[in-house]
């Protein structure tokens, strides 16, 4: 190459460097600036831009978006309904119209549009595993199985494909697929809390301790996982070691007070191993408090009742249980005792 064409190169390109330099800090500026605006005021913004290109599907899928995220899904659902009859060959467009028709709940529509994307951008994963996943929702586990095959194809490492992959298996009761799917999805994204969170119920299913290790994980990435600390405090429960049981119960009512269940196990654990009557009639009652037709908890604060000879008030229990659930056998059985123990 002759020196004054590799000179005249090297400064096209050190000009293309700056160039792409300014127009980075720009793009990076004007992101910023409507990052600092709020939904309302970018859609009033896009709204003038509109009104002055009335033929720019971009706009007014833009606009779509912003009322997506603003949960209207009339506005919406105009705007990207324009941007479709204004070319309807880009694929992104189906993608936000399918999102709408999910957001309706009307998931069979999501579906078939979602399809249609896909036909016009056969690569593209990320609608791939969308409809994957909207096929899952839809119980067609045969037609996600296959657009997840073509997502894991384009991308190996997609942690969410496995993880749907492991749901679905999950659905046909394949728990050996179903455990390594997820495993997959946490060895590719070691902060998937939803897949550590099913591999812990899977394996607390048949009570096998690694599914302390698996809820503990979920439990670290949230902390606040209603279902991974009552899914511990059940594993606990069941496996007879009661006092960690207790503690995690409470652990979790720290963080949900009106828990139904946690105060009812609590109760029943209370009753059965610590025959500490008196606490466990408290936890039942919080258990009525929060759900008024816990037949169950009537009748076992009942129970704690006739052990503390308070039959007037067990026998109110027994009744209140047979009124949710009529001829319930253990509180049928438990007003034909007190009657003979109040003769």
């Amino acid at each position: 190459m002759h020196y004054s064409t590799r000179f005249l190169l090297g400064n096209l390109l050190s000009l293309s460097c700056i160039l792409f330099s300014c127009q980075y800090k720009a793009d990076e500026n004007q992101n910023q600036i409507t990052k600092n605006l709020s939904v309302q005021e970018q859609i009033a913004s896009l709204t003038k831009d509109i009104n002055n290109d009335r033929l720019n599907p971009n706009l007014f899928h833009k606009r779509a978006d912003l009322h997506l995220e603003n949960k209207n899904l009339h506005g919406a659902l105009n705007d990207i309904s324009v941007a479709i009859k204004i070319d309807s060959t880009i694929s992104s467009q189906y993608y936000t119209l399918s999102e709408i028709y999910f957001a309706k709940k009307e998931l069979v529509m999501a579906a078939e549009i979602m399809k249609t994307c896909v036909d016009l951008a056969p690569n593209n994963s990320e609608a791939l595993l969308r409809l994957a996943e909207m096929k899952y929702f839809l119980n067609d586990y045969k037609a996600s199985i296959e657009y997840l095959k073509r997502v894991i194809t384009i991308d190996k490492y997609n942690a969410k494909a496995f993880y749907i992959h492991g749901m679905v298996f999950k659905e046909l009761g394949d728990t050996a697929k179903a455990v390594t799917s997820f495993q997959t999805a946490v060895e590719n994204a070691p902060d998937y809390y939803e897949a550590y969170l099913q591999l812990g119920l899977l394996y607390y299913s048949i009570l096998d301790p690694i599914a302390l290790n698996y809820l503990d994980n979920a439990i670290n990435l949230n902390p606040k996982s209603i279902i991974g600390i009552y899914t511990k405090a059940m594993y606990y429960q069941r496996s007879g070691d009661i006092d960690m049981a207790i503690n995690t119960y409470y652990q979790l009512l720290d963080i949900d007070i009106y828990y139904s269940l946690a105060h009812y196990n609590l109760g029943h654990i209370l009753y059965e191993h610590k025959d500490d009557y008196h606490t466990a009639i408290k936890h039942f009652s919080n258990a009525i408090k929060c759900d008024s037709a816990n037949f169950k908890a009537y009748y076992m604060r009942g129970l704690s009742h006739e052990q503390l000879k308070a039959y007037k008030k067990a026998k109110a229990d027994y009744n209140s249980s047979l009124n949710y659930k009529t001829n319930y056998d253990l509180s049928i059985k438990g007003m034909n005792r007190l009657d003979q123990l109040m003769q």
